[in-house]
């Protein structure tokens, strides 16, 4: 159901602090499509597709080890020195890996630390952010932000991807290393100017605690089940598109790179679409429509499998993520909302590493196309069973 009080993004825009914000978030994404490239394929070079796999983990497993102290960083301390911090330290990881790689061969060991450092720098910065962006956009403006961010982040994505693959004709593949490390420090430089975001701890007040984001999501069930279900069906979603889509593509459709690009270039297109239709059209129920977006796995996967194209799987995945978060920014009180979002952090990337721990395998004893059928089906049902144990729990 519509909301008609909501801020657009045209006016989010016009907000000085907002705007300093969104610059950062873009800038660093842009560079992290180069720096995804170059990592990519540098752990291809070095450890063939086993050395993919272990980069691939490498950068899902810090989200499991370090969310829920990010979590807590972002309610005991100053948002924006920890996402400073975070921009900084990824910034200096990056720069001996380009160095390395610029002189000569990358080791994959060297590729797997970075992977993991990146992504602990990740579980730092992300609960900070979005603990920090009620404030900027207000409560009433927390869907079109996301939405804003997400949708302009993946056509950057896609936009810079084009753009590695021109530039690579000239420079060293190591070079988007250097493009990303400068990324996140003119991302430092901008969220410097923002205000520290700090609240001071009353006198004998105890310390915020983990375990006060489950007791938090009590009362909000619906929030509760949309993040359960996030964890869920991106584990069935990750482990299926990161091996899957490849191995389907290249011995089911008998396609090579031009056809997985085309695949790739049209889930980022939903994840696009998706975020522009939120950015303008507001959600009351954003945690339950949360759990109706998975359903978009129905179709999208069902004509990879049958049809040898690709539907709205971007839609449902980017929705799904732009309505949880959106839905704690509004319910959650400003105490707790680090920890609450350093708990959906946690579980969003955390569930890239089980997708490729528990779902991938599947794809050694099992054809593709069965494989994508049965997750056309698993997806909207975890989206479906959890609505329902949603509504049953909000019963009085």
């Amino acid at each position: 159901m519509a909301d008609p009080v909501t801020a657009r993004p045209i006016d989010l825009l016009r907000r000085p602090g907002f705007r300093r914000l969104y610059l950062a978030v873009v800038t660093s994404e842009l560079g992290d499509a180069f720096q995804y490239i170059a990592l990519m394929w540098a752990a291809l070079l070095a450890g063939g597709p086993l050395g993919v796999i272990a980069v691939r983990l490498a950068d899902s497993v810090p989200a499991l080890v370090f969310g829920f102290h990010g979590g807590l960083l972002a309610d005991r301390t100053a948002r924006r020195r920890l996402m400073v911090t975070a921009d900084l330290l990824r910034a200096a990881v990056l720069v001996p890996i380009a160095v390395v790689g610029l002189a000569g061969s990358l080791p994959l060991w060297a590729l797997v630390v970075a992977a993991f450092l990146l992504t602990t720098g990740a579980s730092y910065f992300d609960p900070a952010y979005g603990a920090a962006l009620p404030a900027l956009a207000g409560r009433d403006g927390v869907q079109a932000a996301n939405a804003l961010v997400r949708a302009s982040a993946d056509g950057l994505w896609l936009g810079g991807s084009a753009l590695a693959a021109a530039l690579l004709a000239v420079v060293p593949l190591s070079t988007f290393f250097v493009l990303n490390a400068a990324s996140f420090v003119i991302s430092a430089l901008l969220l410097s100017g923002l205000p520290s975001f700090e609240r001071p701890l009353e006198e004998g007040a105890a310390p915020p605690r983990m375990r006060e984001a489950f007791t938090i999501l009590r009362p909000h069930p619906w929030l509760a089940a949309a993040v359960a279900a996030l964890g869920v069906a991106v584990t069935i979603s990750s482990g299926t598109w990161i091996v899957g889509v490849p191995q389907l593509v290249r011995h089911g459709l008998h396609g090579g790179a031009a056809k997985f690009s085309l695949l790739v270039v049209a889930y980022a297109a939903g994840s696009i679409g998706a975020g522009a239709f939120l950015a303008h059209r507001p959600v009351r129920r954003k945690a339950g429509a949360s759990l109706l977006a998975w359903s978009a796995y129905l179709p999208a996967y069902a004509l990879l499998a049958f049809a040898h194209s690709l539907g709205p799987a971007g839609a449902g995945q980017g929705s799904a993520y732009v309505l949880t978060t959106s839905a704690a920014q509004t319910d959650i009180p400003d105490d707790y909302l680090g920890r609450v979002t350093g708990l959906i952090s946690l579980v969003h990337r955390g569930a890239h590493a089980t997708g490729l721990l528990l779902v991938s395998p599947l794809f050694a004893v099992v054809a593709a196309r069965s494989v994508f059928a049965g997750a056309a089906l698993a997806i909207p049902l975890v989206g479906l069973a959890f609505a329902a144990l949603a509504l049953r729990a909000s019963k009085p």
